[in-house]
């Protein structure tokens, strides 16, 4: 099936590794030029090189996104080098773990700053670019803590469900304009984190292998398995593409039926 998205210009934050650079690489399948940003220099022109592998243009644009300066930054930078922005994608982020007492302010305010207001700062430096565009797409990446309770997990469940009140409202606001916004929130992903760090350090809290982690975190879908980052990358194609033309305000979880509630 022709997506209809060769020759549009994507940008994607958190797009040097893991679910972001699946969802860029998913993307350049289907033709797209793909700017990706975050703070590693070296992985973002690795991944880049990666990209243009796949016959698009791809730039790699370092940037801080836990600032609104930094936000508006990169999507100026990749608006210039691309020749436009038609999609965006929200996928920066990540989880400090912890517990009500633990955490500290500090530890709150970058956690919310980077995970749920980089979402604000980077959509409203997005918008006057993808209102030019005929075919305006945003798809912000939340997570299954922000459906369910995952325990410990407080900085990524407050931030996931402010995704997911983020999508309907922009959802809401854009419509006239005919930009689409929905989200995305996938399972345990065959990533670099979740076969090395992430496997690795909640193998130690729990007194576990690695490898007994990551057979837990399957077992927790009904398919019994991790995801492919290509599985990941496809569906948040179609999320973003011409194909869908009608959903919007929506989120799809990408799981493998993780999410086992009724209603």
């Amino acid at each position: 099936m022709d997506l209809g998205l060769k020759g549009k210009n994507a940008i994607v934050t958190g797009g040097s590794q893991g679910v972001g650079l699946a969802i860029a690489q998913g993307l350049a399948r289907e033709g797209c030029n793909v700017a990706i940003g975050a703070r590693g220099k070296e992985q973002l022109e690795k991944a880049a090189e990666n990209l243009r592998a796949l016959g698009v243009n791809s730039v790699a644009i370092t940037a801080d996104f836990s600032t609104s300066e930094g936000c508006s930054k990169f999507v100026a930078d990749a608006s210039s080098q691309l020749g436009g922005i038609d999609i965006l994608v929200n996928n920066v982020g990540g989880m400090t773990p912890g517990s009500i007492e633990s955490l500290t302010d500090e530890q709150w305010q970058a956690s919310i700053d980077l995970n749920l207001m980089s979402f604000i700062w980077t959509s409203r430096a997005a918008l006057p670019h993808l209102k030019q565009s005929s075919s305006g797409r945003i798809l912000n990446v939340s997570g299954l803590s922000g459906t369910q309770l995952l325990p410990g997990a407080w900085t990524t469940t407050i931030a996931n469900t402010g995704i997911l009140g983020i999508t309907k409202q922009l959802a809401n606001e854009l419509a006239a304009n005919n930009i689409t916004v929905n989200s995305i929130c996938p399972g345990t992903v065959r990533t670099e984190a979740w076969m090395g760090p992430r496997a690795d350090a909640m193998a130690k809290a729990r007194g576990m292998t690695s490898d007994e982690v990551r057979a837990m975190m399957a077992s927790f879908a009904m398919l019994n398995r991790l995801a492919e980052p290509e599985e990941i990358g496809d569906v948040a194609a179609f999320l973003v593409s011409e194909k869908n033309s009608y959903m919007t305000g929506t989120t799809v979880e990408v799981c493998g039926g993780w999410s086992k509630y009724l209603g």
